[in-house]
């Protein structure tokens, strides 16, 4: 009889609590013995391998995408796609469910079969949709990470017409802010996604205020998507705006969009130039991550294979290019589920504090 995954998501549990108990930050190696009836951390990882080794593909695999096609989400699978096809060894079809802020495509693949056949692609913005209770289930107990793929850096950038007799910097954009309260105004995808977080905890960290108070100084315009948004700061109909680096980069190399800070610990190595949030002593690094999530009850054996085939695609050749070219080997990008479920646990906190202080939960 197959194992179920609630059994390894309880042993996954036991290793992360082994893991922070030892102050480690990376993978399992099992280094502390234990008795032959407790779940070692290597025991674990034997237990892991032989599931993948128990499961055979015999059909085409799924990977749903709940957003459109050519955005940052899909533009991540789809390099993916033929290299996991050839570690398969059958089809892996890419499906974009788009609509409703991502609650659509969470809806049709928590529909499907629980088969081992069927996949499907996550960011943070599945945590705020869960945490408003917008998604029509209780995601974090309907759904396990399989593998994380990638964790890109957001940057605060403007343009040459908006900065013009302002500012040119993040510094003096602040200063602005602080003398001239809401001349100033920033775009957004959402008032209540990652990215809305992620700008908020910047400019209030820079304003010396509660990410509450930020509206104070500047004003916040959501757009509904990224080009439009782009087009917006390009002509000076607003001044700053936030994305993921891996998404405007084209248009930071072009010099329609100047760069002002990004959202790091440290200084990327792609642009060293760029200041980060880092040294300034804000505390402000969510970036965006994407990675693969499965149904709860999907065959345990089934999701370590997925795994497995995952890692293997994401170390080839051809998907690192793809990472370097996108800008996205500043920050781990692999991890395995029962690591990604560490940080996702850990932005349920943040983005839970972020939303009941904001006054949307």
């Amino acid at each position: 009889m197959k194992k179920r995954w609630k059994k390894v998501a309880a042993l996954a549990m036991s290793a992360v609590m082994t893991l922070s108990l030892a102050a480690c930050g990376g993978g399992s190696s099992g280094e502390t013995a234990a008795p032959a009836d407790s779940a070692a951390p290597a025991a674990e990882g034997e237990e892991a391998q032989a599931d993948a080794s128990d499961w055979t593909w015999e059909r085409k695999v799924t990977l749903v995408c709940p957003w459109g096609v050519g955005g940052g989400a899909d533009g991540t699978l789809r390099p993916l796609q033929p290299i996991l096809e050839e570690e398969l060894g059958v089809p892996v079809e890419i499906v974009n469910v788009e609509g409703a802020g991502g609650a659509n495509g969470v809806n049709y693949a928590y529909k499907q079969p629980a088969d081992g056949y069927t996949y499907m692609l996550g960011t943070q913005s599945l945590i705020m949709l869960d945490l408003q209770k917008i998604l029509p289930m209780d995601f974090k107990a309907e759904f396990i990470p399989v593998s994380k793929l990638v964790h890109s850096i957001l940057i605060v950038g403007s343009s040459a017409k908006a900065m013009e007799g302002k500012f040119t910097n993040f510094d003096e954009f602040i200063e602005y802010a602080k003398s001239h309260p809401q001349e100033l105004s920033c775009g957004m995808l959402t008032a209540t996604g990652a990215d809305s977080v992620a700008m908020k905890q910047t400019l209030a960290g820079g304003l010396g205020c509660d990410v509450t108070e930020v509206e104070n100084y500047v004003k916040i315009v959501s757009y509904s998507s990224g080009s439009e948004m782009s087009s917006a700061m390009a002509g000076g109909h607003i001044h700053i705006s936030i994305s993921g680096v891996d998404e405007i980069k084209g248009l930071i190399d072009s010099g329609d969009i100047v760069p002002l800070i990004s959202l790091s610990e440290e200084r990327m190595s792609t642009y060293p130039e760029i200041e980060c949030t880092g040294e300034k002593g804000i505390d402000s690094y969510i970036g965006t991550w994407r990675g693969i999530f499965a149904r709860t009850d999907t065959p345990a054996e089934a999701v370590a294979a997925m795994d497995a085939a995952i890692k293997k695609a994401w170390d080839s050749p051809e998907y690192q290019e793809f990472l370097k070219n996108a800008v996205y080997l500043d920050r781990e990008g692999y991890q395995t589920g029962a690591d990604f479920q560490s940080l996702i646990d850990q932005e349920y906190v943040t983005f839970e504090e972020y939303l009941k202080g904001a006054g949307l939960m």
